[in-house]
């Protein structure tokens, strides 16, 4: 692909032509710009370290550099969490350091590498210990000071349970993927339910249901193209304070959204709000599932959602915006929570609390499952989806009664037609692929259908 300038061009071999190396203490890195593939982006190149975006660099003809506007580049890093932005026309180099807002220096294409490859020299043992002291510190002084019940091991050996990168200059959490690592532990602490979640009830069409049936499948959507996009990044945006625009995030932001997908439920059983606003105003019905707790899986989340309050705070989310803050200020440690990309979707404004929603979270880490694609009905965006075998013993959640709408036509006619289509679903047998034995297709066994008890609706 041509380059659009001499400019570009010339700034490209300039710096690949260097071929630099990132000395890290395991392994080294090779450090290359790179011309990003999309074109409707505010920058010109992207300085990665293996892989990884640390800087990205805008160059302008020199009669332009004074006047250009920085709030598109400097907007696109704090939303990609990209440390470095740059603007040059190849002779001065503009550079600001997203992670420390009084940074702020004009230098040579040297003072630009050396900006880039230096390598912070800290004492990491003494840090995680004092990092573990600040939290414990912190926790004492929140509304949550439970929450050091669930740290105590990591308290004891903080060395082994932190973790610090020297790319990002960071510290974190080791091993997000592990349900039970100290992060996990910490944020299920914080949305603790008051009693296990037995039953939830999922509101939807009839249609639905018929398709569920017919094909012993069940869906589920991911986030980006359900009915409130702006939730994608709620607890984000609240902790951060930066509102992120999904329509230009980076790629990688883009596959990690597109790998969660969710069902939402609810708490409120044969509830007319639910009816009215998501089974096809009430002529749908409801679902009940019962939520096996038995099953703990990293790939499964059974949560019910936090709300914000009316004054706009969210006592959760705001003490972990005041974790990294104290951690930033008190010891100067950029601290990165990388399970929050999982968590940040049991959280929701206050607006939405009437609906004591529970969220049923699946999370695609590897390619075994296949996804496939839908245009959404309601917003018209292209959205990935996944499907699991209806009351799959692996899963969480096995559906146990069907309940049709206060508006449903011909319920009564129905109730007996669905209750037939059951009674067949459950005599259909396949082979089973180890034993070769035959086995009930359908594990429906305990499925009811009732009626909704409203009677007064019309």
């Amino acid at each position: 692909m041509p380059f659009d300038s001499n400019l570009e061009e010339a700034f490209y071999r300039r710096f690949n032509n260097l071929k630099l190396i990132f000395h890290a203490s395991k392994r080294d890195y090779d450090i290359k710009a790179i011309r990003p593939q999309k074109r409707n982006i505010p920058f010109d190149f992207a300085i990665e370290i293996g892989h990884r975006v640390i800087a990205i660099v805008e160059v302008k003809a020199s009669v332009l550099i004074d006047r250009f506007d920085h709030s598109k580049i400097e907007k696109y890093a704090a939303e990609n969490n990209i440390r470095y932005y740059i603007i040059t026309d190849n002779e001065r180099f503009i550079i600001r350091d997203h992670h420390n807002k009084s940074f702020n220096l004009e230098g040579s294409f040297y003072d630009f590498i050396n900006t880039i490859t230096k390598k912070q020299e800290i004492d990491s043992v003494d840090l995680k210990r004092r990092i573990a002291a600040k939290i414990r510190d912190v926790i004492t002084n929140s509304a949550f000071p439970g929450l050091n019940e669930t740290l105590v091991d990591f308290y004891q050996n903080p060395l082994e349970q932190l973790e610090y990168d020297e790319i990002s200059e960071k510290f974190s959490f080791i091993n997000p993927v592990d349900i039970n690592n100290a992060e996990n532990r910490l944020f299920r602490r914080l949305l603790r339910d008051d009693k296990p979640i037995t039953k939830v009830f999922r509101y939807t069409t009839l249609n639905t249901l018929f398709l569920i049936l017919s094909y012993n499948k069940y869906r589920m959507n991911c986030l980006v193209g359900m009915n409130d996009t702006t939730e994608v990044n709620y607890a984000e945006t609240h902790i951060t304070g930066v509102a992120h625009d999904f329509a230009n995030a980076a790629w990688q932001t883009v596959d990690a959204h597109n790998r969660r997908f969710i069902s939402s439920c609810s708490l409120k059983e044969d509830d007319l709000t639910q009816w009215r606003l998501y089974a096809d105003d009430s002529k749908g019905v409801c679902l009940e599932y019962r939520i096996n707790t038995d099953i703990t899986s990293p790939e499964f989340l059974v949560k019910k959602i936090s709300y914000g309050l009316k004054d706009k705070t969210h006592p959760e989310l705001d003490f972990v915006k005041n974790l990294v803050s104290k951690l930033k200020t008190d010891l100067n440690v950029d601290f990165d929570l990388k399970t929050l990309s999982v968590w940040r979707h049991f959280f929701k404004p206050h607006d939405y609390a009437v609906e004591e929603e529970v969220r049923i979270l699946y999370i695609l880490n590897d390619r075994k499952r296949q996804k496939g694609w839908l245009l959404t009905s309601s917003h018209s965006i292209l959205n990935p989806y996944v499907e699991f075998k209806l009351n799959d013993p692996d899963s969480p959640v096995q559906l146990t009664n069907i309940v049709l709408g206060p508006k449903c036509q011909e319920k009564e006619i129905n109730k007996k037609q669905l209750e037939q289509l059951i009674r067949e679903l459950r005599a259909r047998k396949i082979e089973d692929p180890v034993t070769k034995l035959p086995v009930d297709e359908y594990n429906i066994s305990k499925l009811k259908v009732e009626i909704s008890d409203i009677q007064n609706y019309r």
